[in-house]
């Protein structure tokens, strides 16, 4: 854990620098703007670790001004380097051409005073613009179409929402615009894929209130993500419970005429739980009902393709901050939407004699962790309805 600390503190300490090379570049040196920016980012750095380190429970209205800005600025100075980055590349993609062609397209490039202007103006405008983008909280709809719906249920409507992320950023406020969405879609049910909550949630009867205020007539389900290990699964799932959720750890039941089905996020197996095989949870289900698995990552073992009608995940964020999209992308193969995967062709799906077509969908997820922003990656509420066919 100490090495991975001290990774992050180079990597901030190597981004930083390349920053200030690049403003030193266009501002010339200067100590007093120079002094100003070494504090700027010690107070990041700092502030950044005081957060994870010290207890600032006692101090709600401190820990929320420390969060906001120093998730801020990390977020503006991430941008910043993107911006500086790629104008990099680009100088040395007209260098290349010149050398290659004997061209002078590099006397056209902007100076290293409008480059700087550029990175900076562009890196505002991305927080900014992503603050308000947090905020925008949007439905998205998909309609799945079955026959294993049972007599006298046409159609039943599931309000999905991921990675709220609950804490000293994500607080009431926040929360009441994600659970509107789900209000005016008018849903049977609601499911919650992990990641609701990122810090101590004992005494946040508001969002309590909230969430019990939905009176939803099949009620509200859960999973576990890996946040909810890191804020300490205990308290995370009593805050569930109190909310008047259903925790589904690594079981399934029936409700409404399908079958919901919830694994714990394998995170578990850090914090000493060793999670029930995916495979079990969902190879007895052999009678002909549709089944929805709520799982938090965005990974779908092979054996359990066949076994599940629809898997409802999130995780990825969408990158939050784009380009963070790209590296989501390296690491799961699942992309943000709706994907049919390929239909199981041996295995426990089959001999059970209820071979399913399965489908995934990867939500972007509604809140933020760090930075409260989104760039390019809106925060979503997933409105399912399964129809019969």
């Amino acid at each position: 854990m100490r090495l991975v600390s001290l990774l992050i503190i180079a990597t901030l300490l190597a981004l930083y620098s390349y920053n200030y090379f690049k403003l030193r570049s266009a501002l010339g040196p200067g100590w007093k703007w120079t002094l100003l920016y070494t504090l700027i980012s010690i107070f990041i750095i700092m502030g950044s670790r005081i957060l994870w380190l010290v207890d600032l429970a006692a101090y709600p209205g401190l820990r929320k001004f420390l969060s906001c800005s120093v998730y801020m600025g990390m977020a503006f100075f991430f941008i910043l380097f993107t911006a500086f980055f790629f104008l990099d590349l680009l100088r040395f993609l007209v260098w290349l051409i010149d050398l290659l062609l004997s061209a002078c397209f590099g006397d056209l490039f902007p100076s290293a005073k409008v480059r700087a202007f550029l990175a900076v103006s562009f890196a505002f405008f991305a927080c900014t613009y992503g603050w308000f983008e947090a905020l925008a909280v949007r439905p998205v709809h998909i309609a799945i179409a079955t026959e294993k719906l049972p007599k006298g249920v046409d159609k039943l409507r599931v309000a999905h929402i991921t990675d709220v992320h609950l804490g000293w950023v994500v607080q009431e406020e926040r929360l009441d615009r994600i659970l509107e969405v789900v209000r005016a879609a008018k849903p049977d049910m609601l499911v919650s894929t992990g990641d609701l909550v990122d810090g101590d949630m004992e005494e946040r009867e508001a969002e309590v209130a909230l969430f019990r205020g939905l009176n939803l007539p099949l009620g509200m389900y859960a999973v576990t993500g890996n946040h909810e290990y890191y804020a300490g699964v205990d308290q995370a799932i009593a805050f569930k419970e109190r909310s008047g959720m259903q925790v589904l750890r690594n079981e399934a039941l029936r409700v409404g005429g399908i079958v919901l089905a919830g694994v714990d996020d394998p995170t578990a197996r850090r914090f000493g739980e060793e999670p029930k095989p995916e495979i079990d949870v969902l190879a007895p289900l052999s009678e002909n009902r549709f089944v929805l698995l709520l799982k938090h990552q965005p990974t779908v073992e092979p054996e359990s393709i066949g076994l599940f009608d629809l898997q409802l995940s999130g995780h990825t964020h969408g990158g939050q901050i784009w380009p963070f999209y790209w590296g989501t992308r390296m690491v799961y193969d699942y992309r943000p939407g709706l994907r049919a995967l390929a239909p199981a062709k041996r295995g426990e799906a089959y001999a059970s004699g209820v071979a399913r077509e399965s489908r995934v969908f990867v939500s972007n997820g509604a809140g933020t962790w760090g930075p409260p922003i989104r760039f390019l990656a809106p925060p979503q509420v997933v409105i399912v309805d399964i129809v019969r066919k």
